[in-house]
């Protein structure tokens, strides 16, 4: 049984999240192909349209954000969060994402802060430490807005379309670091947020819908899958799709879903660097209606696997880049 949860607004301009209902259901049958209709996007250069140079909206002033190099021991896998008040005394408008990774990691995932969001950052947490990672995620007090599985990634934002932050927000860096070797690596990530070159063209705020499965269980010797539905809150238009799970990922498919009714929309067979596919034209979705993904692996240990944060667990999770049909923003939308 799965749940979803409401997050109760916290300030006017960084509400809470929205609600988003939900339903899962488990097969052991392998999930069979189909061919969405949708452009797709490189792991390194993404983007869902735009008249700008290269098919997006140029660029202006470009802000860098460190977390900086951490060692990581042989055998070994370590999580680490660093937090950043954004230091601008203006708000920040972000048409491009970039990020620069060191080490062999898992992923990079960017969050801002929705309960207190413009709080001092505290001394422990300005330096980058080991850390319970999604946490503030999970309980609600922040929003997933960037995430990488790749060396070097990035993300152009649609013409009109931006990540708002204000003043002094509280972001969090997060990265995981997988180190297989017999020698002490590092980590470390650059993480890069440009404005557009004319701020007056912003006419949306775009957030991550962040769609969960935690509800599946992985039997040893076998292929498994699982799938689960989460419905949308408020109308939005989607302007990119992406996928996560861990090693054990053979394929994961996502489709619409209305009252019941599904239409195919993406395939990723690849788990390490999942596939970020563009929709251009937007995808609209109405109230009520939303994305039913299946996540199927394929388990050669004699041991069951089951949902959690470790590279040793698995994930079954959905990210759409999306932006409210009606009005500048809306609450973030998460479904656990």
């Amino acid at each position: 049984m799965s749940t979803w949860h409401v997050v109760r607004p916290v300030v006017a301009i960084l509400a809470g999240l929205g609600a988003a209902s939900c339903d899962a259901s488990e097969t052991d049958e392998p999930t069979s192909n189909g061919n969405g209709g949708a452009a797709q996007g490189g792991s390194s250069g993404d983007g869902a349209g735009g008249s700008g140079e290269g098919g997006f909206p140029p660029v202006g002033d470009t802000l860098a954000l460190t977390l900086e190099a951490f060692d990581v021991q042989p055998g070994t896998e370590r999580q680490v969060c660093k937090y950043i008040n954004l230091p601008v005394d203006v708000p920040f408008d972000v048409v491009r994402f970039h990020s620069e990774m060191e080490g062999t990691s898992h992923h990079l995932n960017v969050y801002k802060l929705l309960t207190d969001p413009t709080a001092p950052v505290s001394e422990s947490d300005a330096v980058v430490h080991d850390c319970e990672p999604g946490s503030e995620q999970l309980s609600g007090d922040a929003a997933y807005i960037y995430g990488s599985a790749s060396p070097e990634r990035t993300v152009d934002m649609p013409a009109g379309v931006a990540f708002h932050l204000v003043p002094q927000q509280r972001i969090i860096l997060e990265q995981h670091v997988i180190n297989a070797t017999s020698a002490v690596i590092q980590g470390g990530v650059t993480f890069q947020i440009s404005k557009p070159l004319d701020e007056a063209s912003i006419e949306h705020h775009a957030d991550v819908i962040w769609f969960a499965n935690w509800g599946f269980y992985v039997a040893p010797n076998q292929e498994s899958s699982a799938t689960k539905h989460c419905t949308v809150p408020y109308a939005v238009n989607v302007f990119g799709l992406m996928s996560h799970t861990h090693q054990l990922g053979s394929h994961f498919s996502i489709e619409k879903w209305s009252n019941g009714d599904t239409e195919h929309l993406y395939d990723n067979e690849d788990w390490a660097h999942p596939l970020y596919q563009k929709h251009d034209p937007h995808l609209p979705i109405a109230s009520g209606e939303g994305f039913e993904w299946t996540c199927t692996w394929n388990n050669p240990t004699g041991s069951p696997v089951l949902p959690g944060k470790e590279s040793t667990d698995e994930m079954c999770m959905t990210f759409a880049y999306a932006y409210p049909q009606e009005g500048l923003a809306g609450d973030p939308i998460q479904c656990n």
